[in-house]
């Protein structure tokens, strides 16, 4: 397999949306994202409110659409640019397009320096496996403490 051109981020509500659709569109958008990831793809571009901006059709019936970015990645990505996420959903009444243009807005409100810096970092709806973590300052319990520290004299 082709290794990654561009990083990946993606505006929280945005991968709300790839949750939200339906699951043989999330399996379609994950492929285009794959392709977007990898350079096979560019989309096109978008104009007005949403310039600066591109889209990918999801589905062959062009029913789904992406909106994303190319942005500078942070400097801790071995990547230069990433590929950022905006919005996931249908074409029908440009709801894909108002539901980016309005998350760009509020982002832009916020402040550049406010990056989808949880949509970088693993997922908490992800399973794990092994012990949960533990927080930094919770005292140890019988399950997370050394088993050395568990051994009590009889």
């Amino acid at each position: 397999m082709k290794s990654a051109r561009y990083a990946f981020a993606a505006h929280p509500e945005a991968l709300e949306d790839l949750r939200n659709v339906p699951g043989n569109i999330r399996d379609l958008a994950l492929l285009e994202l794959q392709h977007l990831v990898h350079g096979n793809e560019r989309g096109a571009r978008m104009h007005r409110e949403l310039a600066g901006c591109h889209k990918v059709y999801v589905d062959p019936q062009t029913r789904w659409r992406m909106v994303f970015q190319f942005r500078d990645a942070p400097p801790s990505s071995q990547h230069r640019r990433e590929i950022f996420l905006v919005a996931v959903g249908e074409r029908y009444d440009n709801t894909v397009y108002r539901t980016a243009a309005d998350r760009l807005r509020r982002e832009a409100a916020a402040g550049t320096d406010q990056r989808a810096e949880a949509a970088r970092a693993r997922s908490p709806h992800m399973r794990t496996t092994g012990t949960p973590p533990v927080s930094p300052t919770a005292a140890p319990t019988a399950a997370t403490a050394p088993a050395a520290q568990r051994r009590t004299r009889t």
